[in-house]
This record gives C-alpha cells, sequence and structure tokens, in this order.
C-alpha cells in the first residue's frame, strides 16, 4: 500500500553526471552539482510532514520515528568518499562515478539501541519507499548490512550533504548513508529498518551487486582501492618542457598507503606524493612532471594498508589512465581519457 505524500516524480534508470568526469572533480568537498545521481527505479518525492520510519523484526521495542524525532536526536557530521559501483549488469566495467561530501545526521547505532535490538540479530535490512521496473525485476529496494557494520559509529540516517538538507533527488529527507561501502547501499528515501537472523532476500542482494570469486559470490560492500588522474585532462593547454603536475583523488574503504604513477602506459612507475585522509574522505596525490614533446598515456595505481592494490582491467576499480598529446608550441588536440 502507498504511503501519503509520496510520489514518483521520474521513473525508470537514471545517471546524470558532470559532462568531464573525474577530470571535474578539482574541490575536496565535490559541489553538490558535480556529485553523480543514479536511480534503479526512478526518483521519490517524500512530503516531510507525512514520512516516517518503522524500525521492527527483531527488537524488543518497535518503534515508528517521524522527521521531528530524528531532528531532536544527537547529530554527528561524516566526512567520506561517495562512489557508485556501477552498472550490476556490467560489474567488471569501471564507472568512475564519485565525491567527497560532508554528511550529517543521526548515528544508525542510537536508533538501533533504542529499539533494543535482539542479540539474535545478525543483519540489518534498509528498505526505501522508491517503486518500480528494473533489468526485468519489479519490487521495492531492500539491501542489508551485517550488524558489525550497521552499529559502526560513521553509518548514519542522514539528513543533510554538505550542510544543506537533503533534497529528493538525494534521497531526502532522510537517507541510510554507509561509509567506505558502495553507494548501493546507502538507500535513498529510507522507511523502515527491519532486524533480522538472515540476510534480505530481495533482488538487489541476491541477483544484482555480488561478484563471482574463486571462494564464491561476494556482496558488493566494501569499496576496493581505487585512483583518477583529475589533472592533467586530454583538453588541457601543456607544453613541452614546461613544469607541470599530475594530480588527483585515491580512496578505499581502508586507508590508502600508496599512489604510483605512469607516463608511459604502464612500463615505469613513480612514487606519487600522498596526503592524508579525514575519516573516510578521499586522499590527494600528486607527481611533478616535465612533458616533452609526443604522446604520453598516463596511468595511476594505489595499495591499501590491506596491501591490495588496483587491477589494470576488467574490474569497477581498474585502473585509469589519460592520453595527453604535446606538440613543440601550442598543445594539440587529444583523445579523451578513457
Amino acid at each position: 500500500m502507498q504511503r501519503m505524500g509520496l510520489q514518483m516524480t521520474k521513473t525508470g534508470f537514471s545517471f546524470r553526471g558532470p559532462d568531464e568526469g573525474v577530470h571535474a572533480l578539482k574541490s575536496w568537498i565535490t559541489p553538490e552539482e558535480d556529485i553523480f545521481l543514479v536511480t534503479h527505479m526512478g526518483f521519490v518525492e517524500v512530503d516531510s510532514e507525512h514520512w516516517y520510519l518503522d524500525i521492527d523484526g527483531l527488537v524488543g521495542n518497535p518503534m515508528r520515528l517521524r522527521l521531528t524525532d530524528l531532528q531532536a536526536m544527537p547529530q554527528r557530521e561524516y566526512m567520506s568518499f561517495h562512489e557508485c559501483a556501477g552498472s550490476p549488469l556490467a560489474p567488471t566495467v569501471a564507472k568512475r562515478r564519485i565525491g567527497n561530501v560532508v554528511w550529517k545526521g543521526v548515528p544508525l547505532s542510537i536508533i538501533l539501541e533504542r529499539a533494543k535490538i535482539g542479540s539474535d540479530a545478525s543483519y540489518i535490512w534498509t528498505s526505501g519507499l522508491e517503486w518500480g521496473e528494473y533489468a526485468g525485476v519489479e519490487e521495492t529496494y531492500q539491501k542489508d548490512l551485517p550488524i558489525e557494520k550497521a552499529l559502526a559509529e560513521e553509518v548514519l540516517l542522514a539528513l543533510e550533504i554538505n550542510g544543506r538538507p537533503l533534497s529528493p533527488e538525494r534521497g531526502g529527507p532522510v537517507r541510510l548513508v554507509v561509509p567506505g561501502w558502495y553507494g548501493t547501499n546507502s538507500v535513498k528515501w529510507v522507511g523502515s529498518i527491519t532486524a533480522a537472523n538472515r540476510r534480505a532476500s530481495g533482488a538487489y542482494t541476491t541477483r544484482f551487486y555480488n561478484d563471482a570469486t574463486p571462494s564464491g559470490v561476494k556482496p558488493v560492500w566494501s569499496v576496493a582501492p581505487e585512483s583518477v588522474i583529475v589533472s592533467p585532462s586530454p583538453d588541457d593547454p601543456l607544453s613541452a618542457d614546461m613544469p607541470t603536475k599530475i594530480w588527483g583523488w585515491a580512496w578505499g574503504d581502508h586507508q590508502i598507503s600508496s599512489v604510483e604513477v605512469s607516463l608511459d602506459g604502464g612500463n615505469s612507475w613513480q612514487n606519487a606524493i600522498l596526503e592524508p585522509r579525514e575519516d573516510r574522505s578521499w586522499q590527494r596525490f600528486e607527481l611533478p612532471w616535465i612533458p616533452t614533446s609526443g604522446t604520453h598515456l598516463l596511468l595511476c595505481r594505489c595499495v591499501d594498508d590491506l596491501g591490495q592494490g588496483q587491477p589494470r582491467s576488467n574490474a569497477r576499480n581498474a585502473m585509469h589512465s589519460v592520453r595527453i598529446q604535446i606538440g613543440d608550441g601550442a598543445p594539440l588536440a587529444s583523445q579523451s581519457a578513457r
């Protein structure tokens, strides 16, 4: 049964992002107009006066919370990269939909504690309020979190992004935010939270967003280490023998410990200067460069604190490359980055 004060404003799959791709991401905090927007079934607009959140399942104190209830609870801010996992129909294709934002909201752990979550609960199911069809499946959007992640201090029921209330397009008035994990887990337009002793059985946890590995199927949860070159872009006005720098962002669920840059398509690598992260923000890296005339294929790769790195290709976190062509005088037009 559809709730009061709820309507779909656009149906079907939708994507929006900056025309320049990662080369637009020049700010430490990504402006909202440069943050990607992806929906599976469409956009929902929720009347804040009618919004509510049900907490049920394996809890001793089932609750229904209104927006004013959340606004009255303790809030916290948390900076984190926010990345789309890419299409679940093409999981090995790198999409590089990424931004770095500051969320503000109520820690999910506070809600679960007040609901008196049972000791037999091992997963938290979160359901959105959107409905419709995606890839031949018609059902509501539901995801799950292991209880350990759900209780982590960084997981929020977010009310704000970058100091502003969440817009309907961003999942407002309230969305789940799971820093360090791919955006598919950060359910927009959240309407219910259920404590359970098993994984959710819907398509978005069983059919979609699972990766095949040698040891079996693995949920698309923790973000693998990844890096991108923001500058130079193929259209930057570079000249031969003029000092410049190659710089970009690196990120992952675990802190990035090193970044390397290749100037020759991966034949040799140089260590870049890497800055620390805040909360789960992305990390800036840079490498001084004096380009020579000709064509240069720049690549970057990173390694996290666990020793995990980036594959060259065929993965959502595959290495990023930028092809730069430089003449003896004025810069020449070149191919787009891939």
